[in-house]
Order: C-alpha cells, then structure tokens, then sequence
C-alpha cells in the first residue's frame, strides 16, 4: 500500500512540476507593469539610433576609420532598466554598420598582455603600435518625466544620445527616443 502511495504521489509530482514557465510571442510588443523600458523597446531604440549614427558616417566619412568610445548608459530613471541589453544591441549594430568600437577600460590589460608577448615568453608577439584611439565618444543616458494629462498619469521615458569628436569636444550629432505610458489602473488601484 505504501509502494503504491508513493507511486501516485511521484507522478502527480512530477506532472505538477513539467509545466514550468511558458514562452511568451517575442514578436509581441508589451507594456511594462512598472512603467519601466521593456527589453523590446531597449533594442528598438538602440537598433535605430545605430542606424542614425552609420547613416550620419557615411555622409561623413572619416579618411582614417571611425572608432567610438561607447561609455555605459546611465539610468536617471526610478525604474530598473536593463541599460546593459540596450548597450549590447547599440554596440552589435553600430559593427553591422562598420562603426566600430573602442574598449577604453580595457586599454590596461591589453597593454600588460603586449608587454607579456613582447618578454619573449610566448611564441607569438603582439605590436604595441596597433592599438587605436576612439576618435568619437558616445553618450547615452536614461530619464523620466512623470506628468499628468486629461487627469490621467503619464510616464514619458527619453533615451538621449550624443556623438562627441574627441579633438575638438565638440557634440557633432544628438538624437532621442522617446516612449510615453500611461498608468495601469485594475483592482489593486493605479500603477505602472
């Protein structure tokens, strides 16, 4: 009788545990609860303002290459945003679009790994002198406005970015994304 208990209860275990989490449609576009960026629209945002800046070098061509320093985003927000995702896609496109990126923290460990090769130490040297310097930096960062409109609360989040030559500091391109929320209203009263 045990045996058979035990039996029942394992596979009525096991039954009630394959269900795990289902996979939402990734093509769908959703709005947060919070009234935070959803990942879809990090990506899409980062996505066209790569295209802007390729689009912006190519009526622009620069005779010795374009290399950005792409700093981290900042989040001037109070919601959690994944800047990290929107980084990510910002930095893939802008390879797509032959605008390619400088590792300026990075610049330490790969000078003591040149100067490992160079001791004679490995089979293979590495020249000091191909190291590039960015000759853009690009800035992004994350803000909110919260407002009210027709008594209903609105959330409006802005992605600003900016394009600065190195040479001169001087901002050469700026664009901004922006995307609008209004406030979830349901049985547990009015959030994002």
């Amino acid at each position: 009788m045990n045996k058979a208990l035990i039996s029942c209860f394992s596979i009525v275990l096991f039954l009630g545990c394959s269900g795990g989490a289902k996979r939402l449609d990734n093509n769908a576009d959703y709005v947060a609860d919070s009234g935070g960026l959803t990942s879809q629209e990090l990506v899409r945002a980062a996505e066209k303002l790569a295209d802007e800046i390729g689009v912006f070098f190519k009526e622009n061509p620069q005779e010795a290459g374009v290399f950005v320093a792409h700093f981290p985003t900042r989040n001037d927000t109070s919601e959690q945003i994944q800047t990290e995702l929107f980084d990510n896609a910002f930095v893939s496109k802008l390879i797509k679009n032959k605008v390619y990126t400088v590792r300026t923290k990075t610049r330490e460990q790969s000078l003591n790994e040149i100067q490992f090769s160079l001791s004679g130490l490995t089979s293979n040297r590495l020249s000091i002198g191909k190291l590039k310097s960015p000759n853009y930096f690009v800035r992004a960062d994350i803000n909110e406005n919260l407002f009210t409109a027709d008594g209903e609360k609105i959330v409006e989040q802005s992605i600003n970015i900016e394009l600065v030559e190195v040479e001169t500091t001087i901002a050469v391109w700026s664009e901004k994304v922006s995307y609008r929320k209004q406030a979830v209203r349901g049985n547990k009263g009015v959030g994002w």
